[in-house]
């Protein structure tokens, strides 16, 4: 098995190229620190399994996932962070991640996490497993943060990026995050879709 890792930590990197290395189905690693720089190598080269920090650098894994199984349909992708909450598993989940691991993890919980994924089943580690499947009972509600109903609110009233902006003191390109957020949050594909949930779903007022 030939494996992928992307971080932007090179601790954990250099960490987890020493616990992959005790597995004995582990023919090699190979670790990037950037988006640009993991492109590049999936370029020129194909490995078995991905594992991707959610929030590797600048990129947030969720949004970045559908490009690189555009890159190399066949890998598949672990989800590698710090973030237990329902929501951010469920995201990833959404997002098309074939499994999840939490950087506390230990190396049995890492071990199967790769064994399962490359026998195509999808992983949760057992942190997350309990909070995800509770959050299945009320999957319909999503939850979002005070910054992002706010943000949402402006969408539905037909605000532009540059007037969210300006109204909320805030760069263009964090807003752009924001809707990105949202739109992975709401499960939908564009704006149109994204209002239409948010009023369907009680979450903005009309």
């Amino acid at each position: 098995m030939k494996i992928l890792l992307a971080d932007d930590h090179f601790l954990v990197l250099e960490g987890l190229e020493v616990l992959l290395s005790t597995f004995d189905f582990v023919k090699s690693t190979q670790s990037v620190i950037n988006y640009m720089e993991m492109k590049e190598v999936l370029k020129h080269e194909t490995f078995d399994v991905l594992l991707l920090d959610i929030h590797f650098g600048k990129h947030d894994g969720r949004v970045i996932i559908t490009e690189i199984k555009k890159m190399m349909p066949a890998i598949k992708i672990i989800a590698l962070t710090s973030h237990s909450d329902a929501t951010t598993v469920k995201s990833s989940f959404n997002a098309g991640f074939d499994g999840y691991l939490l950087k506390i993890d230990n190396r049995e919980e890492i071990e199967k996490a790769l064994k399962a994924v490359s026998s195509n089943e999808k992983y949760f580690s057992s942190k997350t497993q309990q909070v995800f499947f509770e959050n299945q009972v009320s999957k319909n509600k999503v939850a979002l943060t005070e910054r992002e109903k706010e943000i949402l609110q402006l969408i539905v009233e037909e605000k532009t990026t540059k007037e969210i902006a300006e109204q909320l003191y805030l760069s263009e390109k964090t807003i752009e995050t924001h809707r990105g957020n949202l739109m992975i949050k709401l499960d939908v594909k564009n704006i149109a879709g994204m209002v239409k949930k948010a009023i369907i779903q009680g979450l903005v007022n009309i």
